[in-house]
């Protein structure tokens, strides 16, 4: 069976899919999103920009790492980043006006 995780911002109400848990007794050691054939979270450039984004946005907010047994009603119905339906927030927009990193290695700065 599969287990899937998000990482949520109770404050803003926000969350972010992190992908199959790689796990041993429900304990995570790993996330992994898309196909088998896809490579590991960590070497999905794009995947890593989201992530460090959303850290530094949510920087001394309430956020917590849930597997999705314990999402509740309220987290489940918090903004999705990275997906299009109503009152998610797309990729596009998340990254608007952003000056951090790019895929080429520029600061912004």
């Amino acid at each position: 069976m599969s287990i899937y995780g998000y990482i949520n911002c109770h404050d803003c109400r926000q969350k972010l899919y992190l992908g199959k848990a790689l796990h041993e007794n429900c304990r995570p050691w790993a996330y992994h999103s898309g196909p088998a054939e896809n490579p590991p979270n960590w070497e999905q450039p794009d995947l890593n920009r989201v992530l460090w984004k959303f850290l530094a946005d949510h920087t001394l907010h309430q956020i917590d790492v849930r597997l999705e047994h314990d999402m509740t009603e309220d987290t489940w119905a918090y903004a999705s980043i990275g997906s299009d339906g109503d009152g998610d927030i797309t990729l596009e927009h998340f990254f608007r006006d952003w000056p951090g990193v790019s895929l080429d290695g520029d600061t912004g700065t």
